[in-house]
């Protein structure tokens, strides 16, 4: 069972904070051979999704507000739990927090390009053609309602 948090940044605690950056940092800068700044000033403004179970965090994802729309972005869940679930409850938790923050903005991502499929199972279609963003191919996606 997962329990779920959405905390804004002066409301994680410091060990929610170490979690979140050590799991942040062993996806998408160590598996994903990325060399980046992984932390950023999003950081400060996003509210942050935290998955826990058994005291782990297990998913993570934050939501924010950029120029004209409404984002997320840094999804994961860990690898020891991929397979069971967690990244579409993952998606409801996102899903949720935008409608009670953000309900009047269009939904803009940049996905990297291997997770289009997974975004497009939750109405976020391609808009233009693939770039580059931190070394990766990503892509703009927009949500469909």
């Amino acid at each position: 069972m997962v329990t779920w948090e959405a905390k804004t940044f002066a409301e994680l605690t410091a060990k929610e904070f170490y979690d979140v950056f050590y799991e942040r940092i062993r996806t998408f800068v160590v598996a994903q051979q990325r060399i980046y700044q992984e932390l950023d000033a999003v950081d400060k403004t996003a509210r942050h999704l935290l998955g826990y179970q058994g005291g782990k965090l297990v998913a993570y994802a934050r939501v924010f507000r950029t120029d004209d729309h409404a984002t997320f972005g840094r999804v994961l869940t860990v690898p020891e739990v991929r397979g069971q679930g967690l990244g579409r409850q993952l998606m409801q938790q996102i899903t949720t927090e935008l409608a009670r923050h953000f309900a009047d903005q269009p939904v803009v991502i940049e996905a990297q390009v291997d997770k289009q499929g997974f975004y497009e199972k939750f109405n976020h279609m391609p808009v233009g053609q693939p770039f580059l963003f931190q070394h990766t191919p990503h892509i703009k996606m927009q949500r469909r309602d």
